[in-house]
């Protein structure tokens, strides 16, 4: 059975973002773990570069706890509105905890040997613009890369503000996309 972990960016508990994970959760099958970067409790990166030299994190805090799920997940999902181009703060620290999987490649001893599937949730308020989604994608993608993560792609939506699920433009078959994407992937890597 897989592993599927979701680490949500957002501070609404039934918002769009939440809405977004039960839709594409409902896709696929596997145990499930929604992580709320909001209630985390996780402190900020702050460079020491420990993780340069030594497997792990100098910031004893709930991030260990977070480790251990990302190293037994077969998928990991990161989920996010949109906040000024990027996934959330919250979130964001989290990402920048996992600097401990790109260091292994400074200590040459790849913390992650097993692959895994890793997707992107993304909904922004504004209405549709040109490369609205690109700051949250570049990040999402280039720290799955790190996890040892295969991109099974991203489902985004904009213009919540005024069609919170999506409904005007038909947005559940995105969702859908997305989650037959994960499934072939966790078919083919895992």
């Amino acid at each position: 059975m897989s592993g599927i972990l979701v680490l949500n960016g957002s501070p609404r508990r039934r918002g769009t973002t939440s809405w977004m994970i039960s839709a594409l959760l409902d896709t696929l099958e596997g145990e499930k773990e929604i992580i709320s970067a909001y209630k985390s409790g996780v402190s900020p990166c702050i460079d020491c570069r420990s993780c340069w030299k030594t497997r792990g994190c100098a910031i004893a805090d709930g991030m260990q706890e977070i480790y251990r799920k990302i190293d037994a997940a077969d998928v990991v999902i990161f989920a996010s509105p949109i906040y000024f181009h990027s996934v959330t703060g919250p979130l964001k620290i989290l990402i920048d905890r996992l600097q401990v999987y790109w260091a292994s490649r400074l200590r040459k001893d790849r913390a992650l040997d097993r692959r895994k599937v890793g997707a992107a949730l993304m909904c922004g308020g504004s209405p549709v613009f040109p490369r609205q989604f690109d700051g949250g994608e570049i990040v999402l993608r280039n720290v799955l890369k790190d996890l040892n993560a295969e991109w099974a792609g991203m489902a985004v939506l904009p213009d919540t503000d005024r069609d919170p699920h999506g409904d005007v433009i038909g947005f559940s078959g995105e969702i859908l996309r997305l989650g037959e994407a994960v499934r072939t992937l966790m078919g083919k890597v895992l």
